[in-house]
């Protein structure tokens, strides 16, 4: 049973963690077929040779896509007939970077570490499209399937997107998709709870090859992936390991390998994805002496835990508790993304029955003309320019969001109030579930402070980051001590918990 909990609660937490960025992905994907159309897309991504290749690289680290949502941008890339090259140079850079995760990075560790990162990969997208060009593209990888009928302007134009996107939302790409989340589910409730909290370490050569081994089939979203990677700069683990994860823990998933092994073959995937891996593995080992900036390495991390069984030797393991973690993981962004992927299931299902495609029909006749003059409000725009300007609409829409996602310290510091208090109380009665949940929310609040105050400031004050790191160490201390049992030791640390609070809430207060 406690099996059975912990890979239902991983399996569920990957698809929330998922949502948000692959509705993203369908929405791309659409605009890209309705809007852009084939040749338009093709000219946004340009031609052959190095050139489209770094285009591919900005577009990819523009868009607020994950390793899920990249692939029906990818496949509708393939469908406009984009060179394969160039697909595969988006793929090796979408996931990883966006605006929000560039930001959310420069707050985890030296700002020259995340950039060091950004370079690496915009030099492995762009290896990697080059190399699969010159060992492994066909002529026939980049055949266009050719142009549907362009959509009636207006409303008509949008509610293609909208059916579109429904459409792509109940084919293949959901099935690729469903590989990942249930293997990730799989993955991460079968390995025991905490096995991995001693790996990674900086003095082990060892550890950018096992999180290579972890990493490029199981799924993480964006900004958890930099979370992660925060641990890891905070815990003194191996920077090497930490660029693997970033690209290929964040880049891949066991989803999006089986559709490039679905698509081009799996006798060309997987020789090309093994050159990828070794070079990233050698610029892992290249970058981790010169890029550790740690004075000293902690003895463990939870970094990884999302990795591992939920459960400590089957204690809590039930579905109050399943459910009790699922709903943490659901915060702003969530509920919408995963009503948006409810009703775009639902609207794909419904249009699955339409097989004369009556409302393909209905969309692309355009209303009766009128030698009426038309109002600056009504004109009709070219489609290329009105999908352009959706796409940079995304990009708007990711640093909006990324306000959203990171509140202000007021109303941060409000959220932690509620849940310092709860984190507290359930230590004192003993109530070490709920304890170790609420530890674990203020955890990711002092993070989320500090992103917040950066975007907002454009710095973070030395002293008020090491006082948040402070608190974060003695919230690991506690909640090292309830997974241990040991009930007394948490109820004594609770005392320089709340002095480190104490000293971080004065820091950003006098920022303020």
């Amino acid at each position: 049973m406690e099996i059975f909990w912990s890979v239902l609660l991983r399996t569920g937490q990957t698809a929330i963690e998922a949502s948000s960025t692959l509705v993203v992905g369908f929405f791309v994907a659409a605009v890209m077929r309705v809007m852009l159309g084939a040749a338009g897309t093709r000219r946004l991504f340009g031609g052959e040779g190095l050139g489209g290749l770094f285009r591919a690289w900005v577009i990819g680290s523009l868009l607020p896509v994950c390793s899920f949502g990249v692939i029906p941008v990818a496949r509708e890339m393939r469908r406009a007939g984009v060179p394969s090259a160039t697909i595969l140079a988006f793929v090796l850079a979408a996931p990883q970077l966006n605006p929000l995760s560039f930001l959310y990075g420069l707050t985890l560790s030296e700002p020259v570490v995340i950039i060091c990162f950004v370079i690496a990969t915009m030099a492995l997208a762009i290896a990697g499209g080059e190399i699969w060009k010159r060992g492994f593209e066909r002529p026939a990888d980049t055949l266009p399937q050719g142009d549907e009928p362009t959509p009636a302007p207006g409303l008509k134009r949008l509610a293609s997107v909208f059916v579109a996107a429904s459409r792509e939302a109940v084919g293949p790409t959901m099935l690729y998709v469903l590989i990942g989340v249930v293997f990730t589910g799989l993955f991460a409730g079968l390995l025991p709870h905490g096995i991995l909290s001693t790996s990674m370490r900086h003095d082990d050569w060892s550890s950018p090859s096992l999180m290579a081994l972890i990493g490029l089939p199981a799924y993480s979203g964006v900004l958890p992936g930099m979370m992660r990677i925060g641990l890891i700069f905070e815990h003194g683990n191996s920077v090497g390991a930490g660029f693997v994860l970033f690209e290929l823990g964040v880049g891949f998933n066991l989803g999006l390998m089986v559709w490039l092994l679905a698509t081009f073959g799996w006798k060309r995937v997987l020789p090309w994805l093994a050159v990828m891996v070794v070079l990233v593995l050698g610029v892992a080992h290249a970058i981790e002496n010169p890029l550790y900036f740690a004075k000293e390495e902690a003895s463990h991390t939870h970094a990884f835990d999302a990795w591992t069984s939920p459960f400590a030797g089957g204690s809590g393991a039930n579905w109050e508790a399943v459910s009790g973690k699922l709903l943490q993981k659901v915060e702003v962004l969530e509920p919408v993304a995963l009503a948006a992927l409810a009703l775009l299931a639902l609207a794909g299902g419904l249009a699955r029955f339409d097989r004369a495609k009556r409302i393909d029909g209905w969309l692309t006749v355009a209303p009766p003309t009128s030698d009426a003059p038309k109002s600056v409000w009504n004109r009709d725009v070219p489609g290329p320019v009105l999908g352009v300007v959706a796409l940079l609409g995304l990009v708007v829409f990711s640093v909006v969001a990324l306000y959203i996602y990171y509140p202000d310290q007021k109303q941060a510091f409000e959220e932690i109030v509620r849940v310092r208090a709860d984190a507290i109380t359930a230590v004192r009665t003993g109530h070490q579930e709920q304890a170790i949940r609420q530890i674990q929310h203020w955890d990711l609040l002092t993070r989320k402070v500090q992103v917040g105050v950066f975007i907002r400031t454009g710095s973070m004050d030395p002293e008020t980051s090491k006082a948040t790191e402070d608190l974060r160490e003695r919230l690991e201390d506690l909640r090292d001590a309830l997974l241990a049992d040991d009930l007394d030791r948490a109820k004594e640390l609770l005392a320089p918990v709340e002095e480190a609070y104490r000293k971080c809430r004065d820091c950003y207060q006098t920022g303020d």
